[in-house]
């Protein structure tokens, strides 16, 4: 499950790098792909633009609706082992200390 979304992290970031990026440097290339025309074709942009606002929204209603169960899932299996490290933690850092 983590790396489907790690994939969407992915894929969200450079779909805005690439709406940024198309915007701002390619302004040339799309005169050209255009015909030549004088108008630049937006349609490789507000897709791009789309693409970044549907993966960002899908991602939102991850973190607010799955984050909270699949993060309490992993705390109820790894609890014990938590509390070792954290305890673990403070009487290194109370002989450290000494």
């Amino acid at each position: 499950m983590l790396i489907r979304y790690a994939m969407l992290v992915a894929l969200a970031a450079s779909s805005v790098w690439a709406a940024i990026n198309i915007g701002t440097s390619d302004a040339q290339v799309l005169l050209v792909g255009a015909g030549q025309s004088g108008q630049a074709s937006d349609v490789a942009f507000w897709l791009l633009a789309a693409v970044a606002t549907l993966i960002t929204l899908s991602l939102c209603r991850f973190v607010v609706f799955g984050l909270p169960s699949m993060v309490d899932g992993w705390y109820q299996d790894h609890k014990s082992w938590f509390y070792t490290i954290l305890f673990g933690g403070l009487v290194y850092a109370a002989f450290y200390l000494m």
